[in-house]
């Protein structure tokens, strides 16, 4: 993740030079003096509204990381522990930036432990990890639910759901099976991933996201992956059986693999591998080296 990203700071700098530029026209066009001090608040407002956010993930991005963070992270995280120090930096920065800007709470608003909002903010620092023009597509930030599931009337404690991605809303996520997904951060099983995977997939549909791979020429996200798919021998396949339900869930399942087990994935499924390396922009290989 960028400190500001380019398109905020193209559309910053952008207004704040349309905006004295249009006054300019006025002002000759009327001859009045009051315009370009009209113009002035205008741009003072303008920018007191625009930079808040530039501020915030600066400030974010400079505060000091807790030792006690990264104590945790190097116990439960397998990928900032497999990182060099640069590129540890680089995810703790990820990691400031996303909960300086991103809501995790539990259900009702209630807070969650530092523990949970860290490991939330891990799991997408990974993901986010080889694409730093990316942002986290969680807008509505990300719910926690006590327990190890829910169930479609998101009662805790029934069910079996452990997480959920809708399309509108936020993401939804059992916290103890949150827990366990870390837990053996090389099972290839992380809820956590694979309901981020949904986010990342739509985004990459929506935003006309193109994939080269072995190709003579990019495609669009939704044309390889649906290729994929529908090639994949499931008979001889380390992935789920829940990753035979559709191309949405087959992209999940391995992002959840490709995360946690890249060795096995790319040895089963190369090509399916390079797909999600040239997604996600890097090869978990060479993090997940123990």
């Amino acid at each position: 993740m960028r400190v500001v990203p380019r398109y905020d700071l193209l559309f910053l700098v952008l207004y704040a030079l349309l905006i004295p530029l249009a006054a300019a026209v006025v002002w000759v066009a009327v001859g009045r003096v009051e315009v370009l001090g009209a113009a002035l608040v205008i741009l003072a407002t303008y920018l007191a509204f625009s930079l808040r956010r530039p501020l915030r993930r600066r400030r974010a991005a400079w505060s000091p990381f807790p030792g006690e963070w990264r104590r945790f992270l190097l116990e439960r995280s397998p990928y900032f522990r497999g990182l060099d120090e640069e590129g540890r930096e680089r995810f703790a920065c990820d990691v400031r930036l996303f909960l300086a800007e991103t809501r995790v709470a539990a259900t009702g608003g209630a807070p969650v432990t530092w523990k949970t909002r860290l490991l939330v903010a891990a799991g997408a620092a990974a993901m986010l990890h080889g694409r730093p023009d990316w942002e986290p597509p969680l807008g509505d930030g990300v719910t926690v639910y006590p327990g190890h599931a829910f169930d479609h009337n998101y009662r805790p404690g029934r069910g079996a759901i452990a997480g959920q991605a809708p399309e509108r809303g936020p993401l939804l996520i059992a916290e103890k099976s949150l827990l366990d997904g870390f837990a053996d951060g090389r099972d290839g099983v992380n809820v956590l991933v694979h309901e981020l995977a949904h986010y990342f997939d739509l985004e990459a549909r929506k935003g006309g996201l193109r994939i080269a791979t072995d190709r003579a020429r990019p495609v669009p996200w939704a044309e390889a992956i649906d290729d994929a798919y529908l090639r994949h021998d499931f008979s001889r396949s380390p992935l789920p059986d829940y990753a035979v339900q559709n191309e949405a869930e087959f992209f999940a399942c391995a992002s959840e693999m490709f995360f946690e087990d890249p060795g096995r994935l790319g040895d089963s499924c190369p090509r399916l591998f390079a797909l999600l390396a040239e997604f996600y922009g890097q090869d978990v290989r060479t993090v997940l080296k123990e």
